[in-house]
């Protein structure tokens, strides 16, 4: 049986080579060789890269990357070949500039009947950082029987334009780079590739054969018949992630046809990070009260129910989600209510926390008002002369609160708000005041 071996160089061609400098950035890239329909070689170049590694700038509505790509083909140091692409990388929320989140795209070559260096060079234009890859070409040979192994997240039918230049016979394969594959967000990895049947070979069962290993231990494999029935096909198998625990992984995809043989090796790593929680007390019960502040009222029914794990990861979505409509960063918005939070419980704290009291609760809401006024109430009240605090915000959101405190111990109390529909004014709130106050103090 003839036996050809070849393998997926995974860390050489998914990432660039060398260390990064303060003057690079970091973009991941893999080829892979298949046949077109007249059996010469093309390679794809995939380049993936994390959007916290490019500098976005903000203009016509969104915030926008660019990429100049040099691509140069080389024979005994010269040059052979040269072209230059540009490439626009463009975000709508700012945010995904410093989420996980990254930047695909393929070029296309031919390749040539002779073995060259393909070198590629990228320059984020804004922020003037480099990169550079490099990767030895041969041309598949008559005696392949497999391309290229293609390791993809995403492989489903898609007839959108959405990466396009990934998309084969109505399905989009994904592919990911960087090898690396998280389980909260993919169920299987789809190995994509295409056999090749040698001319002249009668139509008989072949064999695939798919096996991967962790730690020299084998967790999956695959034994499939196969009949080619035309010159190139297609092929796409699935591992399920679903069992497999996070770590490092080795495979091979092995095809066997008559007295041929050939096996093509991959490698990748898989990933399961905690999910990011959210919160501003470690209690979830005074997080869910904090939250209502700007959510107002929130059903109990169901909270009540939940166990600490799962209140944790209600609040954390509920505060993303409140982020998200705001157009912050969830820990940014997180941070200044917790500044809020802590000048709340420095002055407003007496008989009950700080957060907790009228005045805190506004506070931690809006933040400190553009204008405060302090009074008492007249000798025409039917109580005695209390203090009280009148505060005003300007800008869009116009407001106006009056508190008294009543008990004249340090607890301002709200007893008349205009501008704000999440809180609501006691009626009779003249009757603390006393009926000659000047209610155009209150005006804002």
């Amino acid at each position: 049986m003839k036996n050809t071996k070849a393998s997926l160089l995974c860390l050489a061609l998914a990432s660039l080579a060398g260390t990064a400098t303060a003057d690079s950035f970091n973009m991941h890239v893999s080829p892979q060789r298949f046949l077109d329909k007249d059996k010469n070689t093309i390679i794809n170049v995939d380049y993936q890269i994390p959007y916290g590694n490019l500098w976005f700038l903000a203009q016509k509505g969104g915030y926008f990357a660019e990429l100049n790509l040099q691509v140069e083909m080389v024979v005994d140091n010269q040059i052979i070949y040269s072209q230059t692409f540009r490439d626009n990388v463009g975000i709508s929320d700012k945010n995904d500039a410093r989420s996980n989140k990254s930047y695909l795209n393929r070029l296309t070559f031919s390749v040539e009947s002779e073995p060259y260096l393909l070198r590629l060079n990228a320059k984020d234009i804004n922020s003037r950082k480099t990169a550079t890859w490099t990767y030895q070409v041969t041309p598949l040979g008559e005696q392949d029987l497999l391309s290229d192994l293609e390791l993809c997240s995403y492989a489903k039918p898609d007839s959108s334009s959405f990466l396009e230049r990934f998309h084969r016979g109505g399905i989009l394969y994904q592919t990911q780079p960087s090898l690396i594959f998280d389980k909260t967000e993919s169920e299987d990895l789809t190995i994509y590739f295409e056999t090749y049947k040698p001319e002249g070979l009668a139509d008989e069962t072949g064999l695939l054969v798919l096996t991967v290993s962790k730690d020299s231990v084998m967790v999956f494999d695959q034994f499939l018949d196969y009949i080619p029935t035309s010159s190139i096909e297609g092929v796409s198998l699935r591992i399920p992630l679903e069992k497999l625990n996070p770590g490092k992984y080795t495979g091979s995809v092995e095809f066997q046809l008559g007295d041929f043989s050939q096996e093509k090796q991959f490698e990748f790593f898989l990933t399961e990070p905690k999910q990011e929680q959210f919160c501003v007390f470690t209690d979830p019960e005074d997080d869910f009260r904090l939250l209502k502040y700007f959510t107002g009222a929130t059903s109990t029914s169901d909270w009540k129910t939940y166990d600490l794990d799962t209140k944790r990861r209600y609040l954390s979505q509920k505060w993303k989600a409140l982020a998200g409509a705001g157009n912050m960063n969830t820990q940014t918005m997180l941070d200044q209510i917790s500044e809020r939070v802590d000048y709340a419980n420095y002055y407003y704290s007496h008989f009950e926390r700080g957060w907790t009291s009228d005045m805190g609760r506004i506070h931690i809401r809006r933040g400190k008002p553009d204008d405060i006024e302090v009074g008492t109430s007249s000798d025409e009240a039917r109580f005695v002369r209390k203090d009280y605090q009148i505060w005003k915000y300007q800008g869009r959101q116009k407001a106006v609160y009056l508190f008294l405190d009543i008990q004249m111990n340090g607890n301002y109390r709200l007893i008349y708000v205009e501008g704000d529909q999440r809180e609501s004014s006691n009626p009779d709130y003249l009757y603390y005041l006393g009926d000659d106050f000047d209610t155009r103090k209150l005006y804002n």
